[in-house]
């Protein structure tokens, strides 16, 4: 199973989305102060987050160590790249959701 991020904004004006295995978005939704932010319960079913708190995930989530396992097997530099993306969708989306 996946979960796909989707910008809010209109289909034409929307910056890529995201998809990512389940435990891989598991663990981010596992980064401490989350559930501050999200529901955070392990399932699929959809979100739909504001611009102001996928920034705040940002933040969250740029001095978050990913753990082994996180994305592609223990490839550190897989694990920065799809950190990367995840800080650079969250900062210049308009708005989240997920599906």
């Amino acid at each position: 199973m996946s979960v796909e991020l989707v910008d809010k904004r209109r289909a034409g004006e929307r910056i890529s989305g995201i998809g990512l295995p389940n435990g891989t978005w598991f663990k981010v939704l596992a980064i401490p102060g989350m559930g501050k932010l999200v529901d955070t319960h392990h399932s699929n079913d959809p979100l739909s987050v504001t611009p102001a708190k996928a920034k705040k995930m940002a933040d969250l989530l740029g001095p978050w160590t990913p753990p082994d396992g996180w994305c592609n097997g223990n490839d550190r530099e897989a694990h920065a790249r799809m950190k990367n993306y995840l800080i650079e969708f969250f900062r210049n989306c308009n708005g989240f959701r997920t599906y």
